[in-house]
């Protein structure tokens, strides 16, 4: 949970108004909370939307890293799946691929000359 932060009277409105850009899952984000009110302080109301722009993309990127990198694993994951099985059903079947052809003199695509 988030420690209040004190803020001035003349800021808690500009306080608000960015505070209700920040996405639902960074609102928890303490250091995130922090900037906000440094750059509400420092530069106004519009670096603190900045700020919180800048927090949005970077959120958006993590994220997308994140389902990449979910996605990378479970084709890794569904490859050695697959190898596994075929290595298995390769092993029970020995005799599938027989090359050896007992029946040489039923062969009509070889003339005797």
């Amino acid at each position: 949970m988030i420690n209040p932060i004190e803020l001035p009277k003349e800021m808690m409105g500009p306080f608000k108004r960015v505070s209700r850009r920040i996405p639902v899952e960074l609102r928890n984000d303490e250091s995130l909370i922090k900037t906000v009110v440094a750059y509400l302080q420092l530069g106004g109301e519009k670096l603190a939307r900045q700020a919180v722009e800048t927090a949005k993309q970077s959120y958006a990127l993590e994220v997308a890293q994140r389902r990449k990198k979910a996605r990378d694993e479970a084709l890794i994951r569904a490859a050695q799946a697959r190898l596994a099985a075929a290595e298995e059903s390769s092993g029970n079947d020995d005799d599938a691929f027989d090359d050896d052809d007992d029946d040489d003199d039923d062969d009509d695509d070889i003339k005797e000359v």
